[in-house]
């Protein structure tokens, strides 16, 4: 990879596609690094000045000296999650990057996170996802609303006063005639924002200028991606859905670019299937292999320890996705936790009603009724840490690979091959 290169990095399924590590290796390569959508990454697992650090919002690359580090319009900020990294990496002396915040931002704020916990009760939804970001939806519906708070409105204090003043009304009458829960005072949430807010505030600025000089300048700039485009709003199975949008074409609306500018798409995809949540899922394993790819895929919510389902990978979802965010290339992790299944499975249409379908874009309703028609390669026992190219794998590892890149027409540029940040195999789509 050259230095100059631009890179998405997108998830391709429900999230959790085991990104961290692929972003690690490409932000070490980039000399600007942007995160362009959704909220909280899920802790993001950083070592600066012999300490280890676990970024919800700031962009990898944060630790080193020189690097170009962008938040954009298309993230929303827990404001209290996002100072209280700053404060930990300044504290450290390990925040080395240049940091810029778009004044675009919606921010997250605690009466937020109170209205969805309140919501999700009332109405018995499943929690799990709510654990994680929690607050994210209604901090986009105050946006799409005109009630947003952003970043911006943290360098005006009177005007963001009067601003919460506004929203609280609105809010307070939620929350006692809806709830029966006590009102809560703007002033005194206003006081404790702009508290918070210290530690932001000398990072908060226009920063599409910067993005677009950067790719320009072709400095090499990889643009983060957060959860998967299965979970977008507008791609995904309705209403099984995450707020915002996932997918790559965020790009251009969140940091300010044109839409011919040349940015190299990489999709991020397991080697198996994963899911959080309620929902559709085809190919969904509920035997002793579901059980084993959780364990040895660690598929577990780090928050709430919540099991995710597994199951096989779902190819015609795959595709479906590569299209939608117009992928370039392919990046395949966690392709070590299939290690010792003798049997391997690859979903390659579905059956519903009676007909054999191969479009990923189909509805919940069908979805829900679809059967997975399997191909079943052989499996391999070696464990592949320690593979420095693509000829060092088992022929039957090669074999899965060369499958899901004729089926879906890209190539496999790079593969997770353990937990560990240097178990991977990088190839060009030479290879």
């Amino acid at each position: 990879m050259n230095s100059s290169e631009n890179n998405v990095i997108t998830g391709l399924q429900w999230g959790n596609e085991g990104k961290k590590k692929l972003t690690d290796f490409f932000a070490n390569r980039s000399e600007a690094i942007v995160r362009f959508n959704g909220s909280s990454s899920g802790g993001h697992p950083i070592n600066a000045g012999g300490e280890s650090f676990t970024l919800d919002y700031l962009p990898c690359g944060i630790h080193h000296d020189g690097k170009l580090c962008v938040i954009a319009a298309g993230t929303a900020l827990d404001l209290d999650k996002a100072a209280d990294e700053i404060v930990a990496l300044k504290n450290a002396g390990v925040l080395k990057a240049r940091l810029h915040i778009s004044e675009r931002c919606p921010l997250i704020l605690d009466f937020h996170k109170k209205q969805e916990l309140l919501e999700a009760r009332a109405m018995y939804r499943n929690m799990g996802w709510l654990m994680n970001e929690r607050g994210y939806g209604a901090a986009l519906s105050d946006m799409y609303g005109a009630l947003g708070v952003t970043a911006g409105d943290l360098l005006h204090p009177l005007v963001l006063r009067e601003k919460i003043k506004h929203v609280m009304k609105i809010k307070n009458e939620l929350f006692l005639k809806v709830f029966n829960e006590a009102p809560v005072e703007p002033n005194a949430i206003c006081d404790e924002i702009l508290k918070k807010a210290e530690a932001l505030l000398p990072y908060v600025s226009p920063v599409e200028g910067l993005i677009a000089k950067a790719v320009a300048d072709n400095a090499g700039v990889l643009f983060e991606g957060c959860d998967g485009s299965m979970n977008d709003a507008q791609c995904g199975l309705y209403p099984s859905l995450a707020p915002g949008r996932r997918s790559a074409a965020e790009v251009f609306l969140s940091c300010g670019l044109r839409h011919n500018t040349s940015l190299r798409v990489i999709g991020a995809a397991k080697a198996y299937c994963a899911k959080s949540g309620d929902g559709p899922f085809i190919t969904e394993e509920k035997s002793t292999v579901g059980a084993f790819l959780r364990a040895r895929g660690g598929e577990f919510n780090e928050l709430t320890g919540e099991q995710r389902r597994t199951g096989w990978l779902d190819l015609p979802a795959l595709a479906y996705s590569v299209r939608a965010n117009s992928a370039d290339v392919l990046a395949l992790t966690k392709l070590d936790a299939l290690t010792g299944i003798d049997e391997l499975k690859l979903c390659t249409a579905y059956r519903i009603d009676g007909k054999e379908v191969t479009a990923g874009d189909i509805t919940a309703e069908e979805a829900a009724r679809a059967v997975p028609v399997y191909e079943t390669l052989e499996g391999w026992k070696e464990e592949l840490q320690g593979c420095a190219d693509f000829s060092r794998l088992p022929r039957q590892t090669q074999s899965y690979i060369r499958f899901i890149e004729e089926y879906v027409g890209l190539r496999v540029i790079w593969a997770g091959l353990g937990r560990q940040w240097g178990n991977a195999l990088y190839a060009s789509e030479e290879r």
